[in-house]
């Protein structure tokens, strides 16, 4: 009969036995709360913060973003028009607030007597903008806006 006590460990490793290699392998011990002296048998509360809080004040933190975000996604900007119209038919249409600015100043630029008359035709928008050019300087940008204020008016 083989008991415990008379098992035997070998060495089975390939490289020559070296006591000092021994030696330093990482021990596995296991320390019970009995084994250590009284003064140190004492356990601490723990006060580290539970993860459950951890992840609700994150989630909270999500929400104030998402809902701050959500409403300046969603608000209706306060815009430079000069009438009701206009501003109703730059919200029909889906304009910026950037492109609603630039009707406006470019209408006052050409003189016109309201600035919903360029959203009549493309002939009277064309006539406006070209009439304003003489006025106002625009920016390089500011061209590519009339491209897409142009197409998203008369183009749909």
């Amino acid at each position: 009969m083989i008991s415990l006590t008379n098992i035997v460990f070998a060495h089975t490793s390939d490289k020559p036995a070296d006591i000092d290699a021994v030696f330093s392998m990482p021990l596995l011990n296991v320390t019970r709360m009995t084994d250590l002296a009284p003064q140190y048998q004492a356990v601490s509360d723990d006060s580290s913060i539970p993860m459950v809080l951890i992840a609700g004040i994150a989630l909270v933190l999500a929400a104030i973003a998402g809902g701050v975000f959500w409403y300046y996604r969603t608000r209706e900007p306060e815009v430079p028009t000069s009438d009701a119209v206009t501003m109703d038919l730059c919200r029909a249409h889906g304009l910026s607030i950037y492109h609603r600015g630039l009707i406006d100043r470019l209408a006052a630029a050409a003189e016109l007597s309201h600035t919903a008359e360029m959203f009549l035709s493309p002939s009277h928008f064309d006539s406006a903008v070209e009439k304003a050019k003489q006025a106002v300087r625009l920016r390089r940008h500011h061209h590519g806006w009339l491209g897409e204020i142009r197409r998203t008016l008369f183009d749909s």
